[in-house]
């Protein structure tokens, strides 16, 4: 049985993952993951985080952080504001214990860079950020960016997805990390450069591969999501479903948990957080950012 602890509780999150894990299935009465169980929280808020305990059946509420360690195999990092993600996670993974990370990973380069660098040094799994990267749609899109026979070799796509530049958690890095891992998933992690423009609250960022660009569409209050590809003999439009995105994003987490390892490359981890940092340095200076990688 592998023992998880969950860290941060003010997110919606908590309360998803606890009870993913930690209650029968609904409709057949069996557990979708037999083999873990969320055994622990730590949270700064008493009452929410009693709240999450509740409500996710988790057993032992946490003081601090660290008395977590020595009760749990890995630890589930979910607080909202991403800038809390590198200060309680590094602890866990320097005492030997593996991580996952909501997104974003960090709100920075530099900081996703310390994280990656911290487990690779200890030779940890370190896995997380946006759920949707592995939803059925976006895998699918990720097929017909590959090499679809139907609409031939893609010229240019559009992908779009809620957020915002102003908000009490982090502005872009909140919600912007969905878009951007989608993107990344899609169409490869290794972009050339991006340029970005802000009208009326929404943000668009032109992010050039070797041989095609694709526009990342930021629109606060999005209700529908879609992604367009355009090849060379035709048009792949697609809009995107939701449903059961934090079973899909568990399941590569548990996966990793029961090999040891994670597919996650370095520059996979890294990608998104580098892309945000370049959307925002390029509102900023009107002009394309390169986009370096890890």
């Amino acid at each position: 049985m592998f023992r998880l602890g969950i860290i941060g509780s003010d997110n919606s999150h908590a309360d998803a993952f606890a009870e993913l894990v930690n209650r029968p299935d609904p409709h057949t009465g069996k557990y979708l993951f037999p083999d873990f169980r969320v055994v622990g929280i730590y949270g700064p808020d008493p009452v929410r985080t009693a709240e999450v305990a509740k409500n996710g059946d988790i057993p032992f509420i946490a003081p601090t952080p660290g008395d977590l360690i020595g009760r749990i195999d890995a630890a589930m990092v979910v607080f909202r504001h991403g800038g809390l993600h590198l200060p309680h996670a590094l602890p866990f993974l320097e005492a030997g214990i593996p991580v996952w990370v909501d997104k974003p990973l960090t709100v920075s380069a530099k900081d996703a860079r310390t994280l990656i660098d911290a487990a690779a040094a200890k030779g940890l799994p370190l896995t997380g950020g946006s759920s949707l990267k592995f939803i059925p749609d976006v895998l699918q899109a990720k097929r017909a960016a590959d090499g679809d026979t139907r609409i031939g070799k893609l010229r240019t796509a559009t992908i779009d997805f809620p957020a915002t530049l102003e908000n009490e958690y982090g502005g872009l890095y909140f919600y912007g990390p969905h878009l951007v891992e989608m993107a990344l998933k899609i169409f490869g992690c290794r972009p050339k450069s991006v340029l970005a423009s802000a009208t009326g609250g929404c943000v668009t960022a032109i992010v050039r591969y070797e041989d095609y660009q694709v526009t990342l569409d930021f629109i606060p209050g999005a209700q529908e999501y879609h992604v367009v590809m355009h090849g060379e003999k035709g048009t792949w439009i697609r809009e995107i479903d939701l449903t059961d995105l934090y079973r899909y994003e568990f399941e590569h987490f548990a996966q990793a948990m029961r090999s040891g390892r994670t597919d996650d490359t370095a520059q996979e981890l890294y990608a998104p957080i580098e892309m945000l940092d370049a959307i925002l340095a390029s509102l900023a200076s009107g002009q394309a950012v390169p986009l370096l990688g890890y």
